[in-house]
């Protein structure tokens, strides 16, 4: 509707799993593993998550309302590939939590998490090479597990 809507600058822009400061959905996991929790992922970590640093989002939206374009869908995510497991290990590092990550079952996961939970065990991909060709976006962080440490400083400061 939105892209197709007359009278208006339809753009719609489509991000990643968003990460950095208060950490997003990664920001569950520093909280759990922070606080000597089970560290929970849904399924069986081997999808991969979409992801985008709030920063870079920030930029991709200051770049479509400066833009002339209308009419057009924005993927915006950063090159990482990673898995979940992988995501979730990286925290777990950082954070210094050496108990097991629990991988939940996506049956018994939807049964308090609902639909939802069905979500964090898709595989993603989003290509944000239209961003990059038609807004001139770049990405300027290369992923959740390159800069681990980074985040869960944030993350710490925001919890102040």
């Amino acid at each position: 509707m939105v892209v197709n809507a007359t009278g208006i600058k339809g753009l719609v822009i489509r991000p990643g799993c968003v990460y950095g400061m208060q950490g997003g959905l990664a920001g569950t996991w520093f909280d759990s593993a922070d606080n000597k929790k089970a560290l929970k992922v849904i399924g069986n970590g081997d999808n991969r998550w979409t992801m985008i640093h709030v920063d870079d989002l920030a930029e991709a939206y200051l770049r479509v309302a400066e833009s002339d374009l209308s009419g057009e869908v924005f993927n915006i995510s950063d090159r990482s590939r990673f898995t979940v497991r992988e995501l979730a290990a990286a925290v777990a590092r950082a954070v210094g939590y050496t108990d097991e990550i629990h991988f939940v079952p996506l049956a018994e996961a939807a049964k308090t998490m609902g639909d939802f939970a069905e979500c964090l065990a898709l595989d993603q991909h989003m290509d944000a090479r239209k961003a990059v060709r038609l807004l001139g976006w770049q990405p300027k962080h290369g992923g959740f597990v390159d800069e681990v440490d980074t985040y869960l400083a944030s993350w710490k400061a925001a919890q102040s």
